[in-house]
């Protein structure tokens, strides 16, 4: 009986032994696709935890993270407008939209080189807060869709059998909501989360 009961479990410890795990840690730059504002200005947080499984030249790789997205712009009218009667206007509008999501995507990676792979996958990733402020007044009355679908593309460089960095682009599949005027035109159905992630992974 005891054999048998080795024999069993056996596989499944030597199979257990090709995965690895870690944790996730990095900054996410992001912004909105369609809300007229340009340039990667909302930064926050990623961390997480993740476990892969190498197999030859290719892996997969299932995480789970927290990660803050959105978009932010502050413009200051007084240095791009000039006034003739030289009165000092200091016009200042803030607009600050920030969401919060917790995530799990699933990756595919080859090696590109020994250092270098080269990943790709999606995530599902649901909202679990959202605060937009306009002019440092608070105002969610356009919600943002519970659930978003993403695409990922990114690159992966092993440090040492401990370390590795990672930069990583994702987008949006489906729109996070729709225009504030409601229209839609073409392949632009609405607004769109957009980010770029510069990571760190610790191997256990």
């Amino acid at each position: 009986m005891r054999i048998f009961c080795y024999t069993l479990i056996l596989p499944i410890f030597i199979f257990a032994q090709n995965f690895k795990s870690g944790l996730i840690g990095g900054v996410s730059m992001s912004q909105v696709s369609g809300d007229n504002l340009s340039g990667f200005n909302k930064i926050g947080p990623r961390i997480g935890l993740f476990v892969n499984r190498n197999i030859n030249w290719y892996s997969f790789q299932l995480e789970l993270h927290y990660q803050s997205k959105g978009s932010r712009e502050t413009t200051n009218y007084s240095e791009k407008y000039s006034f003739t009667d030289n009165l000092n206007y200091n016009f200042l509008s803030d607009y600050n939209f920030q969401l919060d999501y917790i995530g799990i995507p699933l990756l595919f990676s080859f090696d590109f080189t020994n250092k270098i792979k080269i990943e790709f996958g999606n995530a599902i990733n649901v909202l679990i807060n959202q605060k937009e402020e306009i002019d440092y007044y608070l105002d969610n009355s356009r919600k943002v869709n519970r659930l978003e679908y993403a695409f990922l593309v990114g690159l992966v460089y092993k440090l040492n059998n401990t370390y590795s960095i990672n930069i990583r682009g994702s987008n949006s599949i489906f729109p996070i909501r729709k225009h504030s005027s409601g229209e839609v035109y073409r392949l632009n159905r609405g607004q769109y989360n957009t980010s770029l992630n510069f990571n760190v992974l610790y191997n256990f």
